[in-house]
Formats: C-alpha cells, sequence, structure tokens
C-alpha cells in the first residue's frame, strides 16, 4: 500500500445542492406501462444501440484509446443518496473501490441489482468498496431515493450532479463498472459486470464473470483479464460541456 499523505488532495466538490431537471416518477419494471411510461421512454429508447456506438466490428470512439490506457484517477468527494459524504481517497484501507454507473429507470441497471449486490456482499467481507454513482442530470434525489427503495437497493448511490466524475472517468453508459485499486488510485478493470444481459437479451447463465475475475484477481496479486469489455447500458445524458460517443 502506498503511503497516505496527511493532507488528501483537494477533491471534486460534492454538488448535491445543484439545481436539477426534475423528472416524475419512473417506471419499476418494464412492463408497467401506465401513465409513467412517458416519462422513462426517453430512458429506455437510450439503451437502444446504434451500429455506429457499439463499434462491434472492432473500431474505436474517440474516447477508446484514453479509456484503455490505465489512469490514476483524482480524488473526489461526493454525496449519496441519503446525505453521507463519499471521498475516493479516504478509502484508504480497501483493496478497492467499484464504481457502477446508473440512472433511474435504466431496465439494464435495474436488472442487474441483484448480481452488484451478491458481488458486494462476496467481495465487501474482503474490505472492497461498491458505490453506484448516478450522473444523470434529470434524476433528482427523490426519484434517486424512490428507486432505491423499490428495487431495495442498499448500497450507496453517489449524485454526480455535475457530472464532473463521469468526465473524469470517460463514462458515457450506464452499467459500467470502474475498479480502482487503492494502493495507487489507479484503474485495473472497466466494464461490464458480465455478459448475461444485451439490449433485449437475457442469458440464462453468465459464462464470463467480468467483474468478478477482476476482482478475485486482484486479490490473489495478479492482473485482471481482460481489463476492457463492452458495456451494455444506456447512454449518459451529458449536457452540452460533457463527452459524447460518436454517432
Amino acid at each position: 500500500m502506498l503511503r497516505q499523505p496527511a493532507a488528501l488532495p483537494k477533491p471534486v466538490a460534492a454538488d448535491a445542492g445543484s439545481s436539477l431537471g426534475v423528472m416524475g416518477n419512473t417506471s419499476r419494471g418494464p412492463l408497467k406501462w401506465s401513465g409513467k411510461a412517458a416519462r422513462w421512454l426517453p430512458v429506455a429508447l437510450a439503451c437502444i444501440p446504434s451500429v455506429a456506438l457499439l463499434a462491434d466490428d472492432g473500431s474505436e470512439t474517440p474516447n477508446a484509446s484514453r479509456r484503455h490506457a490505465p489512469i490514476k484517477v483524482e480524488n473526489f468527494s461526493l454525496r449519496d443518496h441519503e446525505g453521507k459524504s463519499r471521498e475516493l481517497y479516504r478509502q484508504t484501507e480497501a483493496p478497492a473501490v467499484v464504481l457502477i454507473f446508473t440512472s433511474t429507470g435504466c431496465p439494464i441497471v435495474q436488472k442487474s441489482i441483484p448480481r452488484i449486490k451478491e458481488l458486494r456482499d462476496k467481495f465487501g467481507s474482503k474490505g472492497v468498496v461498491f458505490w453506484l454513482i448516478n450522473s444523470n442530470t434529470q434524476d433528482d434525489t427523490a426519484s434517486i431515493r424512490e428507486e432505491a427503495e423499490d428495487f431495495k437497493i442498499d448500497l450507496p448511490i453517489l449524485l454526480d450532479h455535475s457530472q464532473s466524475v463521469a468526465r473524469l472517468l470517460g463514462a458515457t453508459r450506464t452499467a459500467e463498472a470502474v475498479c480502482i485499486q487503492c494502493n495507487s488510485w489507479t484503474v485495473f478493470y472497466r466494464g461490464a459486470i458480465d455478459d448475461r444481459l444485451g439490449y433485449g437479451t437475457e442469458k440464462k447463465r453468465v459464462s464470463h464473470p467480468y467483474l468478478e475475475n477482476a476482482l478475485k484477481n486482484l486479490l490473489a496479486g495478479k492482473k485482471a483479464a481482460p481489463i476492457r469489455t463492452d458495456v451494455k447500458g444506456c447512454l449518459i445524458q451529458f449536457e452540452p460541456s460533457g463527452p459524447t460517443e460518436t454517432k
């Protein structure tokens, strides 16, 4: 473990009090077509891929080369949906911090919650910290708390209202896991949780438990393999100054 300096680097300022575009109640499942449907339909549409966005032919988006390279993550501090401050560089006792990007109403994230909680329980006992992070400016604190209650989410959901952390990490889609090793504050794995969920598809069994394997390797003193995988999730809707994928 690297020695922690006496004075922590200045973190990205928390912005839980920022003014947000308030969003009405979202659907809590894919079959609840009611008056709420019109509110979460844009979120569902954001999960529909295009050939250019997925780049399944092996081509890279403008952000891809930067995201593949090992990076050191700057310190940041955000409040979670219950008002508690969470600062990255204070997690010095943890071997790793896992950030998973989310937004209310995203069906892939909703279906991933049981698996995320399972991994949290398994690796949390070994000191790994799990945080969800919401960088969608359309999601206000009330709607985030409501979804947390509906889906029994008992993990901290960090409120990245300014989208500063999403920009820092180059995140563009929900359901992406970014794993940070705490003795160097560098990313050792980023990408999908596993290969079970896709756009309109759901496998019965996981064939490639990417996140689980990355954490197992870290704890065993080995490198993650692979270190980067494609993510199936909803697009994070950035304000004009944020990063965008090629369309």
